[in-house]
């Protein structure tokens, strides 16, 4: 046992630790994909964790730079440029940062060595400020890693995609540390998306969080569930193959896949040098584990000299030399350590138009230009050749790739599979050149588990073995998971695991991609069974008894996303005028994908000629480079006017397309008609304003269109990732049963009936509490009022409901249910017939906290009922209010550390100005709500300041 001690962080960073002054970070995060896989190693020199008894670690103290100097950080490849500065701050009353330059990796960065701060076995919140410099937008990403070289795990805790003029900004995130990594521990800031991004960084914090946890024991293990179907397998790096994460891998797994130490870049970095993985392969098989090999081949995560050279592709000839020995080398170096290979990894683009033609289907990679479109079947040749040389070796040849649901995408791998079997039959009589396809599995809660079976079973009439090799379900956002969410997630993964049960002669292994939520490449969409504390979540129960699950939790009537459009019509212009402050946020986020790129928030409109649209992206690189223009960075935007959720289109129907030069295509081309966009551009974002004629239609109060919002990103010439609102099986061009649903409210009520009405504050700011207040219009001395039954709808992530307060003497709130994350039902009563209801007025208070900052976030009014004294009901018409949530700024625009006139009198001189106008950048940090102009709210912003 230690002995517990204090110490400063300059201290120890000043001791005889002698914390290197570079942390050489592997070449292969810079190859790494937009999805921004959070492990990477290359050997394992695994150790078993030993039990913390005591807390023993030393206080970690905030670091502000505000000393003058780097407080300990240096640059991960040793190149970049660290300076501390006073350009920027962010530490209230302090005036310095450290500014992060010369970057040319993506994986480089700021990275400090915090293991003498770290208990083992705890959880740590980690936040850092950060604030870009150039380029104008990108994604900035807060992570932490784990060990040394092969042995590293690379952990991403937080990123955002952010714009120069968002000013300082938060990353957080927390990680529990079950390992130290044999004493080796970072927290760092990269740039997943942009290689020479530069940024500032201040007030970095590291707090620790709940004590070690203990797995549950009891719990059936899922290789005992399935011992008699398939293998039950799961990820792992060498922080996995010890302590409690080994104690939960044994437990209800049999088989595990390096997430990255076998892959090219990990295995050859350079020409003829191998990095080999033995230690974790070996340490896993002393477990009693089984490993599956991963990857031989792959255009992600393979080093550049493979294939190109000096940006071009090398001659046919030495890059099939390239292939043929590291291929060869590889296999030839494990033997028979392994179970299976993923030869070829990814190699089909998605959704092609013409999916029988597979190899027009090829992704254009540089395996693909330097070799041709046989460059597949060439891999899969000279893994074939070594196992023919060791007849001894019982290993499985895989073809792996994701998207696997899509039909299009199935039906090309299909073909290609099936054409290179039956042409080596003719030479090798009853042999496979394929023995398996990969169905990697990584899905979402609206993940159609039909078009899951249909794939499965086209792959297994190739007479093919069939592995689910990556399996995740997204659900949530931002690390919140609902309770409805998790049961959505658990129904979903029951389905799947019945349909493979059902498929079990078949199926070689399901494999999940990671132990837990904290660690998953999807962090932030919570897709595992685990929680970030290792805990079973509901969908570990729907795993382990499919039919028990299903049976005690029906599905609910259906799972689209519910939005509203508010009635008012604005300027189409690309601009966000005032309207759109009254229109729920819709977040565009759900990825068809498994690469996740641009994302965004879509908002609606109507008035009684048509719906008004406003998408918001936030991407890293525009390009339309593809003829196809569903290949190019755009939006889409789908309706259903009557909501008939065919499989196909009806005449109504329509999908809308609009790049990010407001270059339109329409399906079907005539709908093309008095539809107008507009499109305004902030360095690598967008905002797309749209108006659809609803000609089909009669718009009106309470009417529900079918209606989905798309971002396609596209990245040197191909589309990389598709994000939707609702959507994420990728078949909303022809299929509108796909779509979410959009109800039309807030139009003026013209008949006789009581509305509702919502009033309170336009904007708040982060943490504080306000009022939103709720009553009722257009009420009758005869109406009688007594009891109404309200349920208000909102976003838990981004509003807390505190409580409701009658406004009214004589009624009382009877009773408040708040027990479903994001809903509340509030039950109201009069005393006595004499104090009914028989004019208009505010009846009740409600009072809410902002959370966390966003562009906009709704209260909705969902349902309410009236009632008279003779039972009589009567429904309202849904309402909604829209409030902006800002961090409170500075407000110091003229830098005397105090607010003042002066400060508003600079805000007054740039009223008016717009991110648009080509001198913004000297008016930018007036933007104090960060929407993109100046106007009355910076004024108030700052007027509230100074009087307070």
């Amino acid at each position: 046992m230690r002995r517990r001690f204090k110490q400063t962080i300059s201290q120890v960073l000043a001791a005889a630790l002698l914390i290197p002054a570079v942390w050489l970070a592997p070449a292969t995060e810079a190859s790494a994909s937009a999805a921004n896989n959070s492990i990477i190693a290359k050997t394992a020199s695994v150790t078993h964790d030993v039990e913390v008894t005591e807390a023993s670690a030393v206080s970690f103290d905030a670091i502000t730079f505000e000393n003058q100097t780097a407080g300990g950080f240096a640059g991960r490849a040793g190149t970049e440029t660290l300076t501390v500065t006073n350009e920027a701050n962010h530490t209230e009353g302090g005036s310095y940062a450290l500014k992060v330059e010369g970057r040319t990796q993506t994986w480089n960065g700021p990275a400090l060595r915090v293991e003498p701060f770290v208990d083992q076995g705890y959880e740590y919140k980690i936040s850092a400020w950060v604030k870009l410099i150039s380029p104008a937008s990108s994604q900035l990403q807060l992570s932490t890693q784990v060990g040394e070289g092969n042995t590293a795990s690379y952990n991403s805790l937080q990123g955002k995609t952010i714009r120069a003029e968002d000013g300082w900004v938060l990353l957080e995130g927390s990680y529990r540390y079950s390992s130290l990594g044999d004493g080796f521990v970072t927290i760092y800031v990269e740039s997943a998306s942009d290689a020479t991004a530069s940024f500032y960084i201040d007030d970095i914090r590291m707090e620790r969080g709940s004590a070690p946890v203990v797995i549950q024991k009891d719990l059936k293990p899922i290789q005992v569930a399935y011992q008699n179907d398939f293998l039950i397998g799961n990820v792992a790096s060498a922080a996995d193959l010890s302590g409690v994460k080994l104690e939960l891998l044994k437990q209800h797994h049999t088989v595990i896949t390096a997430e990255n130490a076998m892959k090219p870049d990990a295995t050859q970095p350079t020409k003829g040098n191998f990095t080999w993985a033995d230690n974790l392969v070996d340490a896993a098989l002393a477990e009693g584990l089984s490993v599956h090999g991963h990857v031989l081949v792959w255009h992600q995560q393979t080093p550049a000299w493979m294939n190109t050279a000096s940006g071009s592709p090398l001659s046919r000839e030495e890059a099939l030399a390239n292939m043929r020995t590291h291929i060869k080398t590889v296999m030839e170096h494990y033997g028979d350590r392994v179970i299976s290979w993923d030869v070829v990894n990814e190699a089909m683009n998605d959704n092609p138009s013409n999916p029988t033609d597979w190899k027009a289907a090829l992704r254009k990679s540089d395996w693909y230009n330097a070799i041709g479109e046989d460059f597949v079947e060439q891999a899969f040749l000279a893994a074939r050749e070594v196992l023919d040389s060791h007849p001894e070796w019982d290993i499985k040849l895989y073809y792996n790739d994701y998207n696997d649901d899509n039909q299009n995408k199935a039906q090309a791998i299909y073909s290609m599979v099936k054409e290179f079997n039956e042409k080596y039959a003719k030479t090798h009589p009853g042999k496979l050149l394929v023995d398996g396809i990969g169905m990697q599995a990584h899905y979402s809660v609206n993940t159609n588990p039909n078009n899951v079976k249909l794939s499965l079973e086209k792959f297994i009439s190739l007479g093919v073995e069939v592995s689910v090799t990556e399996l995740d379900i997204q659900a949530g956002s931002d690390g919140v998971l609902t309770e409805e969410q998790a049961i959505d997630q658990a129904y979903l993964y029951a389905q799947l695991f019945q349909l493979y049960r059902e498929h079990a002669e078949h199926i070689a292994r399901v494999t999940f991609w990671g132990l837990s939520d904290a660690t998953s490449w999807r962090s932030a969409n919570n897709p595992l069974l685990f929680d970030k504390d290792l805990q079973a979540k509901p969908a570990y129960y729907g795993v382990i008894d499919p039919e028990k699950f299903m049976a005690e939790h029906p599905p609910t009537s259906g799972n689209a996303n519910q939005g509203s459009a508010s009635f008012a019509a604005p300027v189409v212009d690309g601009t966000v005028d005032e309207a759109w402050s009254q229109a729920q946020p819709m977040p565009v986020n759900r990825y068809q994908t498994a690469w996740q790129g641009a994302s965004g928030t879509a908002k609606a409109l109507w008035d009684d000629q048509n719906l008004y649209v406003l998408v918001q992206v936030k991407d890293t690189q525009l390009d339309k480079t593809n003829v196809n223009a569903w290949e190019q960075d755009s939006v889409e935007i789908f309706v259903d006017p009557n909501n008939a959720k065919t499989s196909s289109y009806q005449e109504d129907d329509g999908q809308y397309r609009v790049n990010f030069d407001n270059e339109t295509s329409f399906n079907p081309a005539s709908i093309a008609d008095g539809f107008v966009s507009a499109v305004q551009k902030s360095g690598t974002n967008y905002t797309v304003e749209v108006k659809i004629p609803l000609n089909s239609l009669s718009p009106a109060d309470g009417k529900k269109l079918g209606f989905d919002v798309q971002i396609n990103d596209a990245k040197d010439g191909i589309r990389q990732s598709i994000a939707a609102w609702n959507d994420a099986t990728g078949t909303g061009y022809m299929d509108p049963s796909v779509f979410g649903e959009l109800t039309l409210t807030g139009k003026a009520n013209n008949s006789d009936e009581p509305a509702a009405a919502l009033s309170g504050p336009a904007q708040v700011f982060t943490g504080h509490s306000f009022e939103l207040k709720y009553g009722l219009t257009n009420v009758k001395a005869d109406n009688g009022i007594l009891a109404q039954d309200i349920t208000f709808t909102y976003d838990p992530e981004k509003l807390q409901f505190v409580g409701a307060t009658s406004l009214e003497e004589a009624i009382d709130v009877i009773g408040v249910n708040k027990d479903t994350a994001g809903k509340v039902r509030i039950l109201l009563a009069s005393k006595g017939a004499g104090n009914a209801v028989t004019a208009d007025g505010a009846l009740l208070k409600l009072e809410w906290k902002a959370l966390r900052p966003a562009a906009s976030a709704g209260i909705q009014l969902a349902q309410a009922e009236l009632a008279n004294g003779e039972g009589e009901e009567v429904s309202l018409a849904a309402a909604g209010h829209a409030i902006r949530i800002v961090d409170q700024p500075s407000g110091d625009l003229n830098n005397d550390g105090r607010y003042s006139i002066g400060d508003l009198a600079m805000a007054a001189s740039a009223y008016g100005k717009k991110a648009a106008d080509p001198d913004w950048s000297q008016y930018s940090k007036m933007d104090l709500n960060h929407d993109g102009m100046i106007d009355v709210i910076d004024l108030s912003a700052i007027a509230s300041l100074i009087l307070q």
